[in-house]
């Protein structure tokens, strides 16, 4: 059980994480009128492994193509920002032949937000809608007290179909009729909307955007606000908010489809009625972060001025995360179990601060750390929380969650896959097996030592195989010597060898190598066997553990 284990965990992939292969977003309106400049629009695209092609497309149009090394970033401008109501085909699709992860940044003038794109894996067919208060929410966001213009009273839905097929989309609402809308494959449509809007409800999977393209804040200011909503799959009933040095006013919302109870350690119980539009103050957070406990499942946000939030369940908090600043003010909020808090690592070294604060009546604590550029958060043994944040020249902040990397924790690093093997149950030529591994960012195990050849007979015999398999061992062509084929890598220098007897045979036998169930024993030890390098068999392929950095 324990190797079955071994190999879900290196080849499988954790549905929470922020990396994929396939993306689909779009840049809405950031009108931040008050400043006559052109609005900048880019994705800040990383990948994690080597050589990774990476593809935009944009109005069916390749718009940029890239290869990527592992922890190198790119910039992609694009000018696709969406103006009008209706139906658009200004969506964007990222496709990578690796994992990567994307971020998002829309910024004119100083109005300036970014957020963390969704890969498809983390999309779904169905979404609760926040039901806020909107007059009272764009109030409260409105310092000077002025009223707030009709032209920017309502809120933007953003829904973008995620497959290249037609897609059907319900949008059902309180005590209205149900709005049915056809999204052609890879659109997208915005819509304004006014609170009584509930639910989504697709037959594929879909992107969904909360939007607002001004919201005003002070003196004469205003910013972009964007919430790229969580599927009601990804709800939970415990959270824990973080504190933020000198954010202005804050509030909190939840979002639930049932009735349920909040209480947390600074709030009275308070009752929810479904789709509840209330907004929470929570003056205590501006020093101090806190927990929040729900008797069922939702969606937790903190808002403030220019600041839209969907807060981290504590069951999706992550070992390892990535934050990315494009100014000078960037700040980390790292949350963490207070036992285990001195083991927080930024890069390559320890967080290392007196500034931690325990949040009452948990077993967690939380800092900020101002930090600039791009860095590695990770935790060595347990699962942390982690928030980026910049502020404006404003002093208005933006940012959100950090880019969940992986879940489990490491001692070494951010780990990225763990070290083991697989078998290909495919059977192909040596070649071709040599090849299939590589492309798994593998090669085809070569068991150099005695303590290689105890882990792949112990693990072959775990799997019961019966037949042989391909590993990374052939003979030369020109000098008839054995040599290993690690990669790219060849090494003539073949001094541990575990021959059958009489093996290995002559050159019209074989040229390469395979492991083999030696049947006579009760216990395989699973010895070599020279074999035709054109036969077609199955291969053990195994993985070096991956360390992700910047």
């Amino acid at each position: 059980m324990l190797t079955i284990l071994l190999v879900a965990v290196i080849f499988g992939q954790g549905q929470s994480c922020d990396y994929g292969k396939y993306f689909i977003t779009a840049f809405p309106e950031n009108i931040a009128f008050y400043y006559p400049y052109i609005p900048s629009n880019y994705l800040k695209i990383t990948a994690l492994y080597n050589d990774t092609s990476v593809d935009v497309y944009s109005y069916n149009t390749l718009m940029f193509t890239s290869i990527l090394q592992s922890g190198e970033t790119e910039n992609v401008s694009l000018n696709v920002q969406l103006y009008k109501f209706g139906h658009s085909s200004r969506s964007v699709i990222i496709n990578s032949s690796d994992y990567i992860v994307v971020l998002s940044v829309s910024q004119q003038g100083d109005s300036m937000q970014t957020h963390v794109v969704q890969p498809l894996k983390n999309l779904d067919t169905f979404y609760t809608i926040p039901c806020l208060n909107y007059s009272e929410m764009i109030s409260t966001f409105n310092k000077m007290g002025q009223n707030i213009s009709k032209k920017n009273s309502l809120f933007r839905l953003v829904i973008i179909n995620s497959e290249d097929v037609s897609n059907h989309v319900i949008i059902q609402k309180q005590q209205f009729p149900y709005t049915e809308i056809i999204l052609d494959p890879n659109g997208l449509v915005q819509l304004p909307i006014n609170g009584s809007e509930i639910a989504i409800e697709a037959d594929y999977k879909v992107a969904v955007l909360l939007t607002h393209p001004c919201v005003e804040t002070s003196s004469c200011r205003c910013n972009i606000v964007v919430n790229q909503l969580r599927p009601d799959f990804k709800w939970s009933n415990f959270f824990l908010l973080p504190s933020v040095v000198n954010m202005n006013e804050t509030l909190l919302h939840v979002t639930s489809a049932m009735n349920i109870q909040l209480s947390g350690a600074n709030l009275e119980p308070t009752n929810f009625e479904p789709y509840p539009s209330n907004l929470l103050s929570i003056p205590s957070l501006q020093s101090n972060s806190q927990y929040i406990l729900a008797s069922d499942a939702v969606s937790l946000r903190i808002i403030s001025p220019g600041l839209f939030i969907e807060l981290i369940p504590e069951y999706r908090f992550h070992a390892c995360y990535m934050v990315q600043f494009s100014s000078k003010h960037g700040e980390v909020l790292v949350i963490a179990e207070t036992a285990y808090k001195d083991n927080v690592y930024i890069d390559n070294r320890l967080l290392s601060s007196t500034g931690w604060r325990p949040i009452a009546q948990s077993e967690y604590s939380s800092v900020s750390v101002t930090v600039e550029g791009d860095h590695v958060i990770w935790h060595s043994s347990s699962i942390i929380g982690v928030y980026m944040f910049e502020r404006m020249r404003s002093g208005i902040l933006y940012g959100g969650p950090a880019i969940a990397l992986k879940v489990e924790p490491d001692p070494l690093g951010c780990l990225l896959h763990s070290s083991g093997f697989e078998i290909i149950p495919t059977p192909m030529t040596w070649v071709q097996s040599y090849q299939n591994c590589m492309l798994t960012k593998g090669e085809l195990f070569s068991p150099t030592s005695a303590e290689d050849q105890m882990l792949i007979s112990n693990f072959l015999n775990d799997q019961e195989i019966k037949e042989d398999l391909w590993i990374g061992l052939r003979c030369s062509l020109f000098s008839l010597d054995w040599y290993w084929q690690k990669g790219n890598m060849s090494t003539y220098n073949v001094s541990y060898t575990h021959w059958a007897t009489g093996e290995p045979g002559d050159q019209v036998k074989g040229m390469c190598a395979s492991t083999s169930p030696n049947p006579s024993n009760s216990i395989k030890d699973f010895p070599w066997k020279s074999v035709q390098c054109c036969t077609n068999l199955k291969s053990v392929c195994y993985r070096q553990a991956k360390y992700f950095s910047l």
